[in-house]
């Protein structure tokens, strides 16, 4: 009876052992998809740092190559082939799309718009359009009131 106790015993400790290692190799499993998720996203987040990066080198350039044309009264300047051109560079090269879709609709006749109206509008997801107020906020061509979720042109770019 002794021996079957302890039988008993040993083969409950040997169950108790094999539920706990198999949820440990569940638990290593999951461990191994979340590493992956969070190196996916690290590459991302460079990703978008480079274009960021590429995007302000370029702003800088643009910015440059107009102060130097303004101030020379020999040569024309055609504003609506210079918007196309930066308009293709930020959309197509630099995926800016979400930048000029906003500054777009805020050139319109309403340059006060809240983050909803601005995402309805541009068709864009509202996560998508807070990066891009944030953006646009940091190089100083947008406020935003977190209050009330409103945005505002600072300065109009053209009438």
């Amino acid at each position: 009876m002794t021996n079957d106790t302890l039988q008993n015993a040993f083969d409950s400790i040997t169950n108790y052992v094999k539920e706990l290692e198999a949820k440990i190799a569940v638990h290593d499993k999951e461990l191994v998809e979340t590493k992956k998720a969070a190196e996916s996203l690290e590459k991302e987040k460079m990703s978008a740092a480079e274009k960021l990066k590429k995007m302000e080198e370029e702003m800088v350039e643009l910015s440059s190559v107009y102060e130097d044309l303004k101030g020379r009264s020999d040569i024309e300047i055609d504003i609506q082939e210079v918007m196309k051109l930066y308009v293709i560079l930020t959309e197509q090269v630099l995926d800016g799309n979400s930048h000029i879709r906003m500054l777009t609709l805020l050139h319109g006749k309403k340059e006060l718009m809240t983050k909803d109206e601005l995402s309805k509008a541009s068709g864009i997801q509202p996560a998508a359009i807070l990066r891009t107020i944030f953006d646009l906020r940091n190089n100083g061509l947008v406020t935003y009131n977190e209050e009330n979720q409103k945005v505002k042109l600072i300065r109009r770019l053209f009438d």
